[in-house]
């Protein structure tokens, strides 16, 4: 698996980012107090991978068959937090940044087939230190555009010298085909200088069909060679 590393933030960022926002110091505080407990977004996410992790090989012991292709984390940066929380209309306060912004822990888990990804989904929900946030199932219920994955939002206990905090990590969830999908979409529809047609985005939409029509014939002939191979035992 690949667990992809974050950059750790340090004020220096905060005064580079005056380049580009015009931060008041009631910015600047809520920023500083972020960095101040931003150890603790870093703690949550190396515990969750690791959970991930941990349950992937107990799928490999328990089924001989490893759910997780691999995962992707990071830590939201200064500059996604300040936009996110603009384009939400919400006041520049640590309290705010604290309470609705619930993604600055993320990680992407790219499983191999549908029915992983509510396997591993189940078996978090078995975690005693872990309590559901918020989920939304965007499989079988796709977003206007196409796009599809399984969020979830997630709080993790953990203990920080004589306290025990609770801190949210968002995974999103999607097959080695929907994360293929996703990324080209985004950086067609994000990072293109033209805009795309009614057209592009109706192309867009019925490759998202097609991809998960395919994740389900993938699926049905991994079910149909296990079940031989269980026959043939």
């Amino acid at each position: 698996m690949i667990l992809q590393k974050t950059e750790r933030l340090n004020s220096n960022r905060i005064d580079s980012l005056q380049n580009y926002y015009n931060l008041d110091d009631k910015v600047k505080k809520m920023l500083n107090e972020y960095l101040s407990v931003e150890s603790d977004y870093r703690y949550a996410l190396r515990e969750m991978s690791a959970k991930l992790e941990n349950l992937d090989d107990y799928c490999q012991s328990n089924f001989d068959h490893n759910p997780i292709h691999h995962i992707e984390s990071r830590i939201k940066t200064l500059d996604s937090i300040l936009e996110k929380m603009e384009r939400r209309g919400l006041e520049m306060t640590y309290e705010n940044l604290r309470k609705y912004i619930y993604d600055i822990a993320g990680i992407r888990v790219i499983c191999n087939y549908i029915n992983d990804i509510y396997q591993i989904i189940n078996l978090l929900k078995r975690q005693k230190n872990l309590k559901i946030y918020l989920e939304k199932d965007y499989l079988v219920n796709p977003k206007d555009s196409g796009y599809r994955s399984f969020h979830v939002v997630f709080y993790i206990e953990l203990y920080r010298d004589d306290e025990i905090i609770n801190v949210p990590v968002e995974i999103q969830f999607r097959t080695i085909a929907m994360d293929m999908w996703a990324t080209l979409e985004h950086e067609l529809r994000y990072k293109s200088k033209n805009h795309l047609s009614e057209e592009d985005k109706m192309t867009l939409r019925k490759t998202s069909d097609d991809v998960y029509n395919i994740d389900l014939k993938m699926q049905r002939v991994y079910i149909h060679m296990k079940c031989g191979d269980d026959d043939n035992d």
